[in-house]
Order: structure tokens, then C-alpha cells, then sequence
């Protein structure tokens, strides 16, 4: 109040109902000299619920009776009557936050002037602001991205993607519930900013006593002037609570600071009233946002080197196998430039924030440097990631016409840049650009519109329901569930928007309609929040206590895993198993793709004579038509014995065939079963592989059929069909019969160029 003859310090006010004490302090200045009256008006959420006059000399309240000149220093306690004590609601020693003030008018008592007004907010105690909440919330969103860091680690590609995509969704959405309250709107209901205080952490704001004496220290050794409003006795300080209130009453002024009645009031909005109901300094918020952002990134390098030296101790001790862990090994720098990525792209929101608001605030020469690299780290670190994942997407659909296939084909890219759009479906890879550039533009108001909170307001709502739209129009997560969550998601986040336009005054409402919407964004937000921490939490019961995660989850609505290289654990197959199958693989290469259905359908075409082969055939012999058609007495013999053998064989495994080369022949095998003896054929290197095969564990000959052909897979040699024996023979492929005693008279022969790019 302009002209007030009493200004105020201090005026703390405790009201004990069980005793009906009221124990005051009052630090102020006074200009009034004269028996004085007291109007007091209590307000409720915007309602006025009690009326009273009182005349403090009737009362017996001898401090006031009558009022001198001066400063007044009273630290006293005065019985309240029965009569005012049962006219207070019970409700309003239970509700949390309460939203109530009371207004006090002084008259002289010939009411011939009002000489001053006095409001006092109450308080119960109770408050939705709990370090448990603020615990729970942080460690249910850190376990699950620690658990889809670990999952991506080792290879549980569907697993890893969900628990992945679901909790940067969440931490997205902590962090967007406290940048909206860090919007300076004129009046924020107390319950809103209480909750809004739940999740400051998200975006680093913590207090610890200690880091702000040295942050105190730093700004003022770097040419700053460190704030002292939480250890000032000499200012009272108001977080923007009932503005309306006050704003609207007459003679009151408004300054740059929102200054009332004198220069010892302070109303403090946005970020600066965030900070200080934590506890902060107004010019230790920057501060204490960057260092929780580098000592957490230091956290997470470290336990990754943990891991990696931790792994390699265990396989030189024994304890594990040396297989074990194989590709984190070969890859583990990788994975750690990944996981900073990661790291960066989760606190983007927090670093332009805070470093756009210090450019306005210029706490020290120092910190605005600070601030300066870490918007250039943050936003080239996003824009390069967002490059390079458009850059693979493109080059893949151009080569494979699937931008899965590099994407996630490629070890290189899944594990450095995976984070970018391994939550997303493989056709929508790039909308995490889309996802940025939103965030991007959000931090730009929020930092630099700190002086007019309806423009922020405004535009947080527009380009909230921008957002919202996309998503619903694009549906670009992985999965149908994921897409249904953050839809839900982008809802909420819309209409805490549209209310804190209300809580800007944006509409000229009256209080008592944000009042009550304070309610309504207090419970739409901790019922949301509850449901996305127990969601998360199940997520990670599932993992945890399943053998294989990946069964647990549906898979994505893409085919990302026909080209991921990592679906199958290092110990489910061994590795003799493994060079059984590798050796199967270049037996059946021979084969053309569809040669089941040519023997059904063309049943006198020879599948197995490649296109090389009868090239040979034609140019070395100009009758080697005639020698199918017409085979020789020998060919003839040995094909009734094949048969017969073969007839004798029916009911034996396959499986159990053993190959040995007869001595002095070329080319010829002798069939032989077993069923007890296994391969015992030298180690032999296969072609492109580095290590050294071991005898086979399964017995079915395949390792020792191909350790007896000769096979030179770099001079590749003609094939000679006029051998005398009858038996072709080449030292560049695999020494098999060609003598055709499967061919029947007028029988065919089909081109199956196995050397051919288009043969498989």
C-alpha cells in the first residue's frame, strides 16, 4: 500500500488450535499515534470465507493500545476467544498447500482514514513438496534407463528398446512438469508449485548446503554479487503466492522487482521462485544445474569403466568364460560415447534453460562462459547425432530400400547413435529431430522470456499442441502401447499448458477459478506420475526376473531385428556346434535357393551341374551331351550298386554318415555309416575366419567331409570330364563325383551358376 504508515520486516504468525495460542513475531516501522481498529477479512481459494472487526484495546492486546511512533519488536503469544477459534474449518488444518490469506485493514478508531494494510498467508505445515516423492521419482526413472543402457549393452535388443523408450518418455515428462512451473506467470496456486518442486530435480535443481557456499564463493570471486535473500533479515521475500490480491488492491505500486509498500518486499516468479523454495540463491541456480549435470556425467563414465575393467578381471581370473561379454569387450568405447550421448540428449532441456536464463541474469562473467559452452556442447552434440542418424537412414534406403538396415545392421552406428531413434519406429528414425527442435524452441521462452510470463504462457500452449498433434497424426514410437503413452503423455503436458495460461491471467478470470485449477493440475499430475512410475517398475520386474527379457515384450513394429547381429546370448550355443553349422553353410551354398521344388517339378533336370561346369564340359568334349545320354557300362554298375546301397540304408540316421577317401583315387568316397564315432579330422582354419576349429561334438562327419576336400577357393581351375576314370576332379572346388550316375537317359541339365551374384 502506497503511503502505508507501518511497513513490515518480518510478521511470522503460529496458531496452536489445541490451546487456542497465538504466538506472533513483528519486526516493523511505524508512523501511527492513535488508538487504532482492525478490519480482518479471511480468504480461501479465493473465496472470503470470515469477516472481523477488532478492536485490539477491547482485547486487552496492550502492545497496540495505543500505537506510538517507531519501531515495534514484539515476540509475543495472545489467547484467541472460543468464539473466532470455531468459526476456522476443521478442513484447514489437514489440506495441503492451503491457499488462504488474511487481510488486515487498519483504521484510526474515528474511522476516518485507513492508515495501513497488512496481509499474512497461512500455512499449515502440510504440503505435497516431500523428499520421498522427489526420491521415488528420481531413482524409478534412473534404474530404468540404467537397465536399458545394460539391456542395450548386451545384446536384448526388444527388451532394451521398450523399458528404453518408456523411460526416456518419462523422464521427458518429469521434466516438462518442471519447466512449466518454472513459467513467470503472475500467481501460481501453492499446491501447482509445490508439485512442480517434486520434480526439479530433472533438471538439476538440488540443494546441498555445503555446494552453496561454494557456489556463493565462485560467483562472487568471478566479478559477481552472490544474492543473500535466504540469510537477509532486512527483506521479506513472496513467491508470487496471491498476486491477484494484491495487485488489485488500491494505491499499491509495481515495480521492476514487484515491490510493494517499500523496498524490504520482494515477489519472486518463475525459475528465481523454483529456486527458492529449494532452498537456492537466485544466483547459485545456474550452478547448481551444471555441476549436478557434470558430476552425474562423470557417474556414469566411471561405472562404465568399472564394468569394463570389472569384466576383464573376472576373465582372467577364471570366473567367467572368455566368450562372455565378447562384444562389450571389442566394443566398450563405443558403448561409452553412446551412453554420454544418451546422457547429453537427456539433459538438453536442462542445459539451454539454464544457460539461455544466465545471458538475462549475468551472475559473473564466469558462469555466463559456462553457460555459453555448455549450449554449444548440447545443441552440436544433438544436431551432429541428428545428422548423422539422417545421414545412415538415407544412405540405407538408397543401397537397401529399408533404413533398418544400417540403422541397425551396423554396430558402429546402433551403439554411438542407437539412443537417437532406437525408440522410435524404424520409418520414423528421424523424429527425434522433430523432438529436439520442440525442446529447442520451449527453452528459448522459458530463458528468455522471463519478463512477460503470458507471452510465455502463450507459446508454451501453441507449440505444446503443435506437438501434440504430430504425435497423434504420426504415431511414431515403436510399438502401439508406446504410441498410446505418449499420446497420454503429450495430453497431460497440454493441459497443465492450457492451465497455467489461466495462472497467467492471461483470460482476466478470478482467482477462485485458478485456485481450483491448482487442484486440478495437482491431481491429474501425481495420479499420471504414479502410474508411469509403477509401469516402469513392472517393466523392470519383468526383466529382472526373466531368463530371456526379450519374450516379455512385444516385438517392434518394424523388422529392426532381421538386421540386428545380436539376438541369441553368448552361451546358448557352443562354439564346435557353431563350425558345425558354419560348415553345413558352405556345403548348402551349392544349392540353389528353390532346388526342393526344381527336383518336384522338373524331375530330369540335373540342379546340381553348375552353369561352370557344363561350360567346361562343352568346350573340352564336343559329346558331352551324348555321354548323359549314354553312360558307359561302368556308370551303368555303379549306379544299381548306389541303389542298392541306398535301398539297405532307408532306415539309418543320415546323420550319421562318415566320409572316407579311398587311397589312390581321385575324387571318390566311400559311404560308410556310424553311429558311435565322431570326426577326428585335423584342426583346420575355414576360409575368413581367424580362429581354430575343434573337433565336432555332434559326430554327424560334416566337419571331416569338409576337412578331406581340397579346396582352393582363390585359383579356381577348369574341370577335366575326360578323366580316365570317369570322375571329374578340380583343385578349385570341392572334389565330389561328377560322374553322373544319377543321371537318367534324356535327362537334362540346368544352369545353377553358383558363382553367380544372382544365384542366391
Amino acid at each position: 500500500m502506497k503511503g502505508s504508515q507501518v511497513s513490515s520486516n518480518s510478521f511470522d504468525v503460529v496458531f496452536q488450535p489445541d490451546d487456542r495460542s497465538l504466538h506472533y513475531t513483528l519486526d516493523s516501522q511505524t508512523e501511527i499515534d492513535s488508538y487504532i481498529l482492525a478490519y480482518i477479512d479471511v480468504y480461501a481459494y479465493g473465496f472470503k470465507i470470515i469477516t472481523k472487526n477488532f478492536d485490539v484495546c477491547s482485547e486487552n492486546w496492550k502492545q497496540f493500545c495505543p500505537v506510538h511512533p517507531g519501531n515495534i519488536e514484539i515476540d509475543s503469544i495472545e489467547y484467541i476467544s472460543e468464539d473466532y477459534v470455531n468459526e476456522i474449518p476443521n478442513i484447514a488444518y489437514s489440506v495441503p498447500d492451503i491457499d488462504a490469506y488474511v487481510r488486515v485493514n487498519i483504521y484510526d478508531r474515528n474511522l476516518t482514514s485507513r492508515l495501513a494494510c497488512i496481509e499474512i498467508f497461512f500455512s499449515n505445515g502440510k504440503t505435497v513438496s516431500q523428499t520421498g516423492v522427489k526420491w521415488a521419482s528420481a531413482v524409478i526413472a534412473g534404474i530404468g534407463l540404467l537397465l536399458s543402457a545394460v539391456l542395450s549393452t548386451f545384446g536384448n535388443s526388444t527388451a532394451a528398446s521398450h523399458i528404453s523408450a518408456n523411460t526416456m518418455s518419462l523422464f521427458l515428462y518429469f521434466q516438462s512438469v518442471a519447466v512449466i512451473g518454472m513459467q513467470h506467470v503472475h500467481s501460481v496456486p501453492p499446491i501447482a508449485a509445490a508439485w512442480c518442486e517434486n520434480m526439479a530435480w530433472s533438471m538439476g535443481i538440488i540443494y546441498i548446503h555445503f555446494m552453496q557456499k561454494i557456489f556463493r564463493w565462485y560467483v562472487e570471486s568471478t566479478g559477481g554479487t552472490p544474492a543473500m535473500y535466504l540469510t537477509s533479515t532486512s527483506q521479506s521475500v513472496l513467491t508470487q503466492r496471491s498476486f491477484e490480491y494484491l495487485r488489485n488492491l488500491p494505491l499499491m505500486k509495481r515495480a521492476e522487482n514487484v515491490l510493494y509498500g517499500n523496498q524490504n518486499t520482494l515477489i519472486f516468479r518463475g525459475i528465481k521462485r523454483l529456486g527458492y523454495t529449494m532452498g537456492i540463491e537466485n544466483t547459485s541456480i545456474v550452478c547448481t544445474g551444471f555441476t549436478f549435470f557434470v558430476l552425474c556425467g562423470y557417474v556414469l563414465a566411471g561405472f562404465i569403466m568399472v564394468c569394463k575393467y570389472s569384466i576383464y578381471l573376472a576373465q582372467r581370473s577364471g570366473w567367467i568364460k572368455p566368450q562372455k561379454f565378447r562384444e562389450f569387450n571389442q566394443s566398450w568405447r563405443i558403448i561409452l560415447k553412446g551412453s554420454l550421448l544418451r546422457y547429453i540428449y537427456i539433459g538438453f532441456t536442462q542445459l539451454t534453460i539454464l544457460g539461455f536464463w544466465e545471458f538475462t541474469e549475468r551472475d559473473s562473467a564466469a558462469v555466463i562462459v559456462i553457460s555459453c559452452l555448455f549450449i554449444v556442447l548440447s545443441v552440436g552434440l544433438m544436431v551432429w547425432a541428428g545428422y548423422r542418424t539422417c545421414y545412415f537412414g538415407r544412405r540405407s534406403i538408397e543401397t537397401y530400400n529399408n533404413p533398418a538396415a544400417l540403422l541397425y545392421g551396423d554396430e558402429r552406428v546402433l551403439n554411438k547413435y542407437g539412443f537417437f531413434y532406437t525408440m522410435f519406429n524404424a520409418s520414423h528414425y528421424w523424429w527425434n529431430v522433430v523432438l529436439v527442435g520442440y525442446i529447442f524452441i520451449k527453452s528459448l521462452f522459458i530463458g528468455f522470456a522471463q519478463a512477460s510470463g503470458k507471452t510465455q504462457a502463450l507459446a508454451i500452449f501453441i507449440l505444446d499442441l503443435f506437438y501434440f498433434v504430430a504425435v497423434i497424426r504420426y504415431k511414431p514410437y515403436l510399438d502401439r502401447l508406446t504410441n498410446i503413452l505418449n499420446i497420454f503423455i503429450c495430453t497431460v503436458t497440454v493441459v497443465n499448458s492450457f492451465l497455467f495460461m489461466f495462472f497467467s491471467d492471461l483470460f482476466g478470470q478470478p482467482y477462485a477459478v485458478s485456485a481450483i485449477m491448482g487442484w486440478v493440475f495437482f491431481i491429474m499430475n501425481a495420479a499420471f506420475s504414479f502410474i508411469l512410475l509403477m509401469m516402469i517398475l513392472v517393466y523392470t520386474g519383468l526383466i529382472l526376473f526373466s531368463k530371456n527379457p526379450d519374450i516379455r515384450f512385444k516385438p517392434a513394429r518394424d523388422d529392426r531385428t532381421s538386421f540386428q547381429r545380436h539376438d541369441i546370448k553368448d552361451d546358448d550355443v557352443k562354439v564346435t556346434i557353431n563350425d558345425d553349422l558354419m560348415a553345413l553353410g558352405n556345403i548348402a551354398k551349392d544349392h540353389a535357393e528353390n532346388w526342393e521344388y526344381d527336383m518336384q517339378n522338373n524331375p530330369k533336370e540335373n540342379i546340381f551341374l553348375g552353369s561352370d561346369e557344363e561350360n567346361e564340359y562343352s568346350t573340352n568334349s564336343g559329346s558331352s551331351k551324348d555321354i548323359a545320354r549314354k553312360p558307359t557300362l561302368s556308370q551303368k554298375i555303379f549306379s544299381k550298386f548306389g541303389r542298392k546301397q541306398k535301398q539297405d540304408n532307408d532306415d539309418k540316421d543320415i546323420t550319421n554318415l562318415s566320409y572316407s577317401k579311398e587311397e589312390g583315387e581321385t575324387g571318390m568316397y566311400d559311404y560308410t555309416t556310424s553311429s558311435t564315432s565322431k570326426s577326428t579330422s585335423p584342426t583346420k582354419k575355414y576360409p575368413g575366419l581367424e580362429h581354430q576349429r575343434e573337433n565336432s561334438e555332434t559326430g554327424n562327419g560334416l566337419l571331416g567331409s569338409y576337412s578331406t576336400e581340397s579346396i582352393n577357393f582363390n585359383k579356381p581351375s577348369a574341370i577335366d570330364l575326360n578323366s580316365s576314370n570317369g570322375v571329374t576332379s578340380s583343385t578349385g572346388f570341392s572334389e565330389r563325383d561328377f560322374s553322373m550316375n544319377s543321371l537318367q537317359l534324356d535327362q537334362q541339365q540346368r544352369k545353377a551358376d553358383v558363382l553367380n551374384g544372382d544365384f542366391l
